[in-house]
């Protein structure tokens, strides 16, 4: 029993990601290295995780080239529907930032104390929204970057 427990803990499982990323130490690589060599269990395991990390650098999003990709998202339908989509989107909050506006406001469940400090505070936060928006909006007309593609 003492001496499969020793077995055990002399097994590399846990250093055997590190090895396939590079991220151990030459001291460390050599004992995976050494291990691995009278160890079929733990060489099984490090080559199934370098076909994993092969088979995964390998993958790819999309068959379709940048180009094809590009193309199809600049799509007149694509754009037409986009903007459809956040018009609906945005409209359908304001509906209901409305609606919960005149509520809070018009019942009478809540103090006008309480309806003053709330009142301030969004409408703080509504100010600090509206300059940053207005500022990105400003500098996005001489943005020198927002031509590059990644």
């Amino acid at each position: 029993m003492n001496n499969e427990r020793q077995h055990i803990d002399d097994h590399v499982v846990e250093q055997l990601s590190g090895y396939v990323d590079g991220e151990l130490t030459q001291q460390q690589r050599q004992r995976v290295d050494v291990h691995c060599a009278n160890c079929t269990e733990c060489a099984t395991d490090l080559r199934e995780l370098q076909e994993l990390r092969e088979t995964i650098g390998n993958a790819r999003f999309s068959n379709r080239n940048q180009d094809a990709w590009r193309e199809m998202m600049n799509d007149t339908t694509v754009q037409t529907t986009r903007g459809i989509g956040w018009l609906l989107l945005i409209g359908g909050a304001l509906v209901c930032l409305g609606i919960g506006v005149f509520v809070f406001l018009f019942g009478s469940s809540v103090s006008l104390v309480e309806k003053l400090i709330v009142s301030a505070i969004y409408g703080g936060l509504a100010l600090l929204f509206y300059s940053v928006l207005r500022q990105r909006l400003i500098e996005r007309k001489t943005d020198k970057y927002k031509d590059v593609e990644i």
